[in-house]
């Protein structure tokens, strides 16, 4: 199998922050989406790709990742 398009994306959602004023947390009306691309490529193995997907999980523990790809059996 082949991956194409693999597009991995690093997703950080801020739904608020502490108010120094006020003296406590204050949340967003729209929580703040930060999408970060981190990495553009094309996979022949699932083996490459998941290692790939878990270097980036390692990396980044704190925001989650968003993978999309293109899937197709080569002959």
């Amino acid at each position: 199998m082949q991956y194409d398009k693999v597009r991995i994306s690093s997703v950080n959602v801020d739904d608020g922050k502490y108010n120094e004023k006020k003296k406590k947390y204050v949340k967003y009306k729209k929580p703040k989406i930060t999408k970060k691309l981190l990495l553009e490529k094309d996979f022949y193995d699932l083996g490459e790709l998941y290692t790939a997907i878990k270097f980036h999980t390692d990396t980044d523990p704190y925001n989650k990742i968003e993978v999309s790809f293109t899937a197709y059996q080569e002959y």
